[in-house]
């Protein structure tokens, strides 16, 4: 087993752990929605990278351990979409976008939790991602909840960039896009080492850029030149 395959997953769920713990302690101040949905989002992250270390550690999936790690790749990326849609200020909108991401997820967690899957292969898996053993059910949910929360991270990255020009949105565009292409690159690679690395290298990279998104936007508490739309990961006050 290489190096990159424990450092990578490692350091993922290090700095979404410490990512999580700063959004926890917003909303912990704010009681805010959206600072609980990225809590809940970013500490999902952290355990399914944590998963990923341990599978590798182990050099094997156990299946309990694949089913709650497939649950969580697209659980996750829908609850940070659906924080951010309720910095749009649509709050009806922002309530339909939750309950049917809710609905999906409730969905996804009966089918990771009861669809056969080819124990078999994943015995035999190693510490390969195990994208391809997963029921077609679960793959598509975790397609749909991964494109919605995506583009629900982007869309409210882009408006937030068109009503006050600061770069960290951009930051953030960029860490969502690398998010993806990880992911989407582990689901079709040619091999399985090709497609580990990819997811591994796009979830630090990208878990990376939002926290740095994150860390550039403006602090709570800062009432000056407050934007039309609230900014991804730093609302005002």
């Amino acid at each position: 087993m290489a190096s990159w395959e424990v450092l990578t997953p490692a350091a993922s769920a290090a700095l979404s752990a410490l990512f999580a713990s700063l959004v926890l302690v917003r909303f912990l101040k704010s009681h805010k929605r959206h600072h609980l949905l990225w809590t809940l989002g970013l500490f999902g992250f952290a355990v399914a990278a944590l998963l990923q270390l341990i599978t590798n550690l182990s050099n094997g999936w156990a299946e309990g351990v694949y089913r709650v790690y497939y649950f969580l790749i697209g659980s996750l990326v829908a609850t940070l979409g659906a924080g951010t849609v309720y910095l749009m200020n649509k709050p009806r909108v922002a309530d339909l976008f939750l309950y049917a991401m809710l609905g999906l997820i409730a969905v996804q967690a009966v089918v990771c939790a009861a669809t056969p899957i080819d124990t078999a292969r994943l015995a035999a898996a190693g510490t390969e991602t195990g994208v391809g053993i997963a029921s077609v059910p679960m793959r598509i949910l975790t397609v749909v909840l991964n494109i919605a929360g995506a583009g629900a991270l982007v869309a409210g990255a882009v408006l937030s960039w068109r009503a006050t020009k600061r770069p960290h949105n951009l930051v953030i565009i960029a860490g969502t896009a690398l998010l993806s292409i990880g992911g989407g690159t582990a689901a079709v690679a040619p091999s399985e080492s090709f497609a580990a690395w990819a997811l591994y290298v796009g979830n630090l990279a990208g878990i990376a850029l939002l926290f740095a998104g994150f860390l550039l936007s403006r602090p709570v508490g800062d009432a000056s030149t407050a934007p039309a739309v609230a900014t991804p990961f730093a609302p005002p006050s």
